[in-house]
């Protein structure tokens, strides 16, 4: 296996646990709510509070980057994507002939590697911090000075 095979899979590893994490943060969080809310709300603020929670872990855990406002602003972007994934393999599973009961959990799993790879262009893939200066074509090259960093 290639180091960068072996890079994806891993990160899929993590990714696969901070779902489990999500899972609980959501679940723990929908019924501490559901005590003083009705089950909509509670759900909302669930999925608000594991959202976040995710998105933090992702960035530390899963793909070893800094969190940034950009970074949490795109990551429901991602969250769409796996929406999309499970809808359409539910309703293809289900057409396939695959149960009603069945075929969410099954969409669930194989929509991860699709869900993966797309948090993992939006976390990765947005900018880290200012978008730099656009340089003179007779401008000096080399590394730009950025100070603390």
């Amino acid at each position: 296996m290639t180091p960068r095979a072996r890079g994806l899979l891993g990160g899929l590893v993590r990714y696969g646990l901070v779902g489990v994490a999500n899972a609980a943060t959501y679940y723990g969080v929908y019924l501490l709510a559901h005590r003083h809310a009705g089950y909509l709300v509670a759900h909302v603020v669930g999925l608000g509070v594991a959202m976040v929670v995710s998105f933090l872990l992702n960035c530390r855990f899963t793909f070893r980057v800094r969190p940034t406002w950009t970074r949490l602003l795109l990551y429901p972007a991602s969250q769409a994507v796996n929406i999309v994934a499970t809808t359409v393999g539910v309703v293809a599973l289900v057409h396939l002939g695959v149960g009603e009961r069945l075929a969410p959990l099954l969409a669930a799993a194989l929509a991860v590697p699709v869900s993966f790879l797309a948090a993992r262009f939006v976390i990765t893939r947005a900018p880290d911090g200012p978008t730099p200066p656009v340089l003179a074509p007779d401008a000096p090259t080399g590394p730009i000075p950025l100070g603390g960093r």
